[in-house]
């Protein structure tokens, strides 16, 4: 089973109105699709992160978008951006790119990402024959981009997956003794004792524990932060 991190570009005809609308309004950065209903159709529900400055600019594009036929917005306090819930018939165009995952065996792991030079980033898991089907089966003019691919050991939806076994003892004592709270109940050196090594090597597990899960917390962060 392998697991694929992927970035299309997409020719005009495929790019979403609201994608392009992110792409071309100075103070929106990126919408990542968040959740959607399994069952695909002709009629689908999805909700997104929008990461951007302007509500109301936003929503009035998304009145005039023909094939969103209902939606609702929630802004969280301290929090940039804002949640979109849309109810959407499916554009020809969408359902030729969606088709090429939903037919051929794979799963897509949210979220999926519409950057604004109007390509996507997504990552797919799936049997090796599925996943090469999927990526044969899409329009022969969107390129692909594959940034990462191996075997699926859990990293895609579980970041403390990629960790080693004494970096993940280091990160869970670290835990456990309060290393994170506020105020810090324990030191390295607390650490360290746990896990039976010198306070050096209990440093550089937890520094590389810390840069390998947060690495993927803001890469999939919806948010600009």
């Amino acid at each position: 089973m392998k697991s694929l991190r992927v970035r299309l570009a997409l020719p005009e005809a495929y790019v979403h109105p609201m994608h392009a609308f992110v792409a071309d309004t100075p103070g929106f950065r990126r919408t990542s699709l968040l959740l959607w209903n399994p069952d695909v159709g002709a009629e689908n529900t999805l909700v997104f992160h929008v990461d951007g400055d302007d509500v109301e600019t936003y929503t009035d594009a998304v009145a005039r978008a023909p094939s969103i036929l209902d939606y609702e917005v929630a802004t969280v306090a301290n929090r940039p951006g804002f949640y979109l819930a849309v109810h959407e018939g499916q554009r020809d165009a969408d359902a030729t790119l969606v088709g090429a995952f939903v037919e051929n065996g794979v799963v897509v792991v949210p979220p999926v990402v519409y950057h604004t030079d109007r390509s996507v980033e997504l990552s797919l898991v799936g049997a090796a024959d599925a996943v090469e089907r999927t990526l044969d089966g899409l329009p022969s003019d969107v390129f692909v981009d594959v940034r990462s691919i191996h075997d699926y050991d859990g990293r895609v939806v579980d970041p403390v997956a990629a960790l080693s076994p004494r970096q993940r003892d280091a990160l869970v004592a670290a835990v456990e003794l309060g290393y994170y709270g506020d105020p810090r109940a324990a030191s390295v050196g607390d650490v360290a004792d746990r896990i039976d090594c010198s306070s050096g090597t209990a440093a550089e597990h937890l520094r590389k524990a810390e840069a390998t899960v947060l690495r993927r917390a803001v890469r999939d962060a919806p948010a600009r932060w």
